[in-house]
Order: structure tokens, then C-alpha cells, then sequence
């Protein structure tokens, strides 16, 4: 499994789709610093500070860019297996398709993680930039401790988007309009219960992000039913993967009913 991951990472650094990865998770904090500049006085922060910053652009993260990149780039990452022929080199080896899948998405889950640290060094500098004050040491621990929790927890929300999408080539650009359509829809759901077990805001919930300026809701999420609803989608992700039959073995079935449908009862292919 670790060489698959480290496979994964030498492909990534010759790939110009991790740099869209950067490129798209730099804009966060840059949205959350222009939308405090044209909005009205009314839809304002009040005290704009670096706490604020942080939980806008954690809110950004997780409601538009981190769905998309991360399932643009962990599509990407399986479905080039497909594009690129090399499946037939690869699963000759005693390494079963469910188990390349599992690499990868591990592999996927440790570059969200890197990208949640990346966010979070893009969000000190856009600050430091815009000469946001309030930075402490509070601020420092809360802030990366938050945006690398809510990076891995949005990441396994979109995992079974992930996996489903992985099973035919070329259909992960699907998937990624799904999660897109998924962590935006995570912006009109007041109900507690229903937020608490919404798979985006339920990372949110668990790292103690402050979404009620957001959403406008003063009511916390229930961390009980976001662990349940994270751990569900693990559990549908695992499921998935297990049912993901390789692209040869799908192939000889194809091949296998297609012969026996040209065969005469009792005759023999």
C-alpha cells in the first residue's frame, strides 16, 4: 500500500493538475478578504479580524473548492489508469484492483490534508497582506488545527463520490459536478439535524468551526450524528471499492455473454 502511495505522489509531481489543485485552493482566503471589501455595511463582519478570516475561508474551503479539487484530482488520479493503457501492466502483478483503488484514495487523502496546509500558509499571508490584526498564538493553533481537520473531513465526505465514479473511465468530470452541487447545496440547510448530518457540514461540526455567521443560525450541530454520518461515509466508500470489479475481469464477462448468447442450448463455448 505505501509504495502505491508514493507511486501516486511521483505521478502527481509530473502533472500539471496538482498546480490547479494550488491555484484553487488559493482562492478561498482571497474571496473571504474581497467579499468583506464589496459587502454591505449590514452583511459586514464586524470585527473583521484573523479568527474571522480563518472561518470564512474554512467555510469557502469546504461549501465550493475543496468538493471540486479534491474529486477533480482523485478522479484524476484513477481514471488515468484508463487513459493511459496502464492497467494491463499493473494488475498482472499481484496487486488486486480493490487494493490499487484503496492506494489511491489514501493517496488522496494525504494530499487533502497537505492541501489544507497549504489554505491554511495562503490565509496567514493573504492576512498579513490586507493587514488583518487579532493574529495570536490561539489563532495560529485554532486556525491550522480546523483547516486540516475540515480538509480531511471534507475529503471523506466526497469519497464515495469518488470511488462510484472510479468503476467506468472518463466519468469522474460527473462526479465532480456532483460535488460541486454538493457542498454548495450544504449552504441552505438550517435544520440542526439535518446540518449535523450533512456529510460537508458535518466535518464542520466536528471541528468546532463557528458556521452560525454563515448561516445565520445560532444553534450548533450535533457532533454525535456528524461522527455517525462521517463514519457512514467510509463505510459507503469501503462497500464501493469492494464491488469495483477490474476493467479485464468486467470485459471477459462482457465477452463471456455475448459468446454464449451466439451458442445453440447444449453447445459448449
Amino acid at each position: 500500500m505505501l509504495r502505491i502511495i508514493k507511486t501516486e505522489f511521483l505521478k502527481l509531481k509530473r502533472s500539471h493538475i496538482l498546480l490547479i489543485g494550488l491555484i484553487g485552493m488559493t482562492l478561498p482566503a482571497i474571496l473571504s478578504v474581497f467579499t468583506q471589501a464589496v459587502a454591505t455595511p449590514e452583511a459586514t463582519t464586524g470585527n473583521f479580524d484573523y479568527f474571522a478570516l480563518f472561518s470564512s475561508t474554512i467555510w469557502n474551503s469546504a461549501t465550493i473548492f475543496m468538493p471540486v479539487i479534491f474529486t477533480l484530482i482523485g478522479g484524476y488520479l484513477i481514471n488515468r489508469e484508463y487513459t493511459d493503457n496502464t492497467l494491463k501492466n499493473i494488475l498482472p502483478v499481484p496487486v488486486s484492483f480493490q487494493r490499487l483503488l484503496f492506494g489511491k484514495l489514501l493517496a488522496m487523502g494525504i494530499l487533502s490534508v497537505l492541501f489544507g496546509f497549504y489554505s491554511y500558509a495562503v490565509t496567514l499571508v493573504v492576512g498579513l497582506l490586507s493587514g488583518i490584526s487579532g493574529l495570536n498564538a490561539a489563532v495560529l493553533f485554532t486556525g491550522l488545527l480546523q483547516m486540516l481537520g475540515t480538509a480531511a473531513f471534507t475529503y471523506i465526505a466526497i469519497l464515495p463520490i469518488i470511488a462510484f465514479t472510479s468503476r467506468k473511465r472518463g466519468i469522474f468530470m460527473g462526479g465532480v459536478i456532483v460535488s460541486f452541487l454538493f457542498g454548495y447545496s450544504a449552504m441552505f440547510i438550517k435544520n440542526v439535524t439535518m446540518r449535523s448530518l450533512y456529510p460537508i457540514l458535518s466535518g464542520l461540526t466536528v471541528m468546532g468551526v463557528d458556521t452560525g455567521t454563515f448561516m445565520n443560525t445560532s444553534e450548533p450541530g450535533k457532533l454525535s450524528l456528524s461522527i455517525l454520518s462521517l463514519t457512514l461515509m467510509l463505510l459507503i466508500t469501503t462497500v464501493i471499492v469492494m464491488m469495483t470489479n477490474s476493467p479485464q475481469t468486467a470485459s471477459k464477462r462482457k465477452k463471456h455473454k455475448a459468446r454464449s448468447m451466439f451458442l445453440r442450448p447444449g453447445q459448449k463455448g
